[in-house]
């Protein structure tokens, strides 16, 4: 990829040459974040059922992954500035109309343009970083972005708070924080990226090379999105008051940071197949946990917390397992792939927990959840049986990323491989450099 002069210095550096990309994409997590958690709250209390909501949330995964597939022939069009203003201002349009016609139905629809917008601005960003990272800064810009993503969800929904969700305040808070991720990229002295697309994979060829990766990948989008959309929809069906859902959702996501490396580096030194089947098993017992815990104390949030932490580092998991058995030339190929099965979980998530905890009664969230990832761990133990596994020096590095997660995610360098190795190479040219000796 190309990259600029400013990028092969420090990271402080590399940041600071996108710092309007970063700052765009922080109000966007925010608005977004705030967004998630409002509707379900507000939902229940209009009387809109865990049923409907769920519908609602799956529309919103049905226009980010239609959005993700189209999204490059408006870049093409018109270009990086022009489509990001135009999806990120349509976004925070579709808010205020969420706020105004309150039902399950425009909901949705808006709920569907809001996701196709996101997947848009979301691909504008990251192939613009993509393009401005070199692969000594990849890596750290990597980091720096997922901090962004995480940070500004959980900051988002713990935004809540501030205002009553029975009101249109809150609503029109999301509304000008997504608004005003259009300024900094508006404003940037940065040029927009040149258009450049790859040709995807088939699905059907991706399953061939790695079918533990692909059933993967598809059963652990199910349970993030889970995690991400309806844990709001679990938390008010259960009674619980509007702060404690904020902080129910939002330790989830701060726990998907905690274990992500020590995880991926357990994958990367040990037969990466065996350590998924143990993340995926305490996943599964952590769920299963969930479904008789009782919502009115505080254990529900530390388990809800723990369950993150174990549950979103599945993803870099299984796309590093992928990489394990893709060519490298078809690496990004392969990208477009996983992201398309990893929307097809997401989408139908909502509507299978929405169906289990109208059934069942709200604990039919964890239910379900530990059903699936008991799926996965028996499918994986299937796998080892009638497949060896790659040996362990062969295996490709992990990569901390999310479900979904775009270009930049998936083509970081050899900085995320050996960071340590970059980092002592990179001072040492400059020590060499300056003169300073051996």
């Amino acid at each position: 990829m190309s990259g600029t002069p400013a990028f092969t210095t420090r990271t402080p550096s590399a940041i600071a040459g996108v710092w309007a990309l970063f700052l765009a994409f922080a109000f966007l997590m925010v608005g977004n974040g705030l967004q998630r958690i409002l509707l379900p709250i507000r939902g229940q209390a209009e009387g809109i059922g865990p049923g409907a909501m769920g519908m609602v949330m799956a529309f919103h995964f049905g226009g980010y992954l239609f959005g993700a597939r189209i999204i490059t022939r408006l870049l093409a069009a018109v270009g990086h500035i022009r489509v990001f203003a135009a999806l990120a201002s349509t976004a925070s349009a579709a808010v205020l109309v969420n706020a105004v016609l309150v039902n399950s139905v425009t909901w949705s629809l808006a709920y569907f343009v809001g996701g196709f917008c996101n997947a848009g601005v979301l691909v504008v960003l990251e192939s613009w970083l993509n393009d401005r990272a070199s692969n000594q800064t990849r890596g750290r810009i990597l980091g720096f972005y997922m901090m962004v993503m995480m940070g500004g969800t959980a900051g988002g929904q713990l935004l809540v708070n501030v205002g009553a969700p029975e009101g249109f305040e809150l609503f029109v808070l999301s509304s000008v924080l997504i608004s005003l991720a259009v300024i900094p990229v508006t404003l940037s002295a940065s040029s927009a990226p040149p258009v450049t697309t790859a040709e995807p994979m088939p699905i059907r060829e991706l399953y061939r090379m790695v079918p533990s990766a692909i059933v993967g990948l598809f059963f652990c989008s199910f349970v993030q999105s889970a995690a991400t959309s309806m844990g709001a929809v679990f938390g008010t069906e259960s009674g619980m008051a509007t702060s404690k859902v904020a902080t129910f959702t939002a330790v989830s996501v701060i726990g998907a940071v905690v274990l992500q490396i020590p995880l991926g580096g357990l994958s990367d030194r040990y037969p990466r197949r065996a350590v998924i089947i143990v993340v995926a098993t305490i996943s599964c017992g952590l769920a299963l946990a969930g479904t008789w815990i009782p919502t009115s104390g505080s254990l529900i949030l530390l388990l809800n917390f723990a369950f993150g932490a174990f549950v979103f580092p599945l993803y870099g998991q299984f796309v590093a397992l992928a990489n394990d058995w893709v060519p490298p030339e078809k690496h990004m190929a392969a990208a477009s792939g996983i992201i398309m099965v990893s929307s097809a979980g997401a989408v139908l998530s909502p509507v299978v927990l929405a169906f289990s905890m109208e059934t069942f009664g709200p604990h039919a969230y964890y239910g379900a959840l530990a059903a699936v990832l008991a799926l996965m761990v028996c499918y994986l133990l299937y796998r080892i049986r009638v497949q060896e596994a790659i040996p362990v020096e062969r295996q490709s590095t992990f990569q901390p990323i999310l479900a979904r997660s775009g270009e930049m995610a998936h083509s970081v360098g050899r900085w995320v491989r050996s960071p340590l190795q970059e980092w002592l190479a990179h001072h040492g040219r400059r020590h060499v450099e300056g003169g300073d000796g051996p």
